[in-house]
């Protein structure tokens, strides 16, 4: 008898345990959103106040950023001093895709992400910085909307964990 509520109280913990990593991925995708907003931010300043060209901007920026923007915006920076006759859209959008795509962020943020380097990249200063504002606000809608989901899908995680192991732990008594 011990030995089945031994092995119960583990199938719930495992499941419960199941819940809670799948909470965490949630989070995740919130907390690189954040990151990705203070990114935009950080960049808009160096464009507009520092005056720094995109390479030099990058590469500021992405020696303080965490993984894997780090990388993204670094890989970024390399790409373009290497000029091989790719247009900025074109090292942005493969950049892009390639650093950020398994990064935990939502796959409509990275699509949109992707996109952004057509606009991004070929205006003047104050476009770039007006390009660079309109992205902020459409992630600063997208968090908002993700804040509002983010508290009833946690839950769901865990209570989901629990109870499939509830369920399980009935199922293999």
């Amino acid at each position: 008898m011990t030995a089945k509520l031994i092995g119960v109280c583990m199938v719930v913990g495992a499941a419960s345990a199941g819940g809670g990593l799948a909470a965490q991925k949630v989070r995740l995708g919130y907390e690189r959103l954040r990151c990705l907003q203070r990114i935009i931010c950080q960049l808009r300043s160096e464009i507009q106040y520092a005056r720094a060209c995109l390479p030099e901007a990058f590469q500021r920026i992405g020696t303080v950023s965490e993984s894997p923007y780090k990388e993204w915006l670094l890989s970024m920076a390399e790409r373009m001093e290497e000029r091989r006759g790719l247009t900025f859209a074109q090292i942005w959008e493969e950049r892009t895709w390639e650093y950020l795509k398994d990064a935990g962020i939502p796959s409509e943020s990275v699509k949109r992400l992707a996109g952004f380097g057509g606009q991004f990249g070929t205006a003047d200063v104050s476009l770039q910085v007006r390009a660079l504002d309109l992205y902020q606000e459409e992630v600063g809608r997208t968090m908002e909307e993700l804040r509002g989901e983010m508290q009833m899908k946690i839950r769901l995680c865990h209570c989901l964990g629990v109870m499939s192991g509830i369920f399980v732990a009935v199922l293999l008594l």
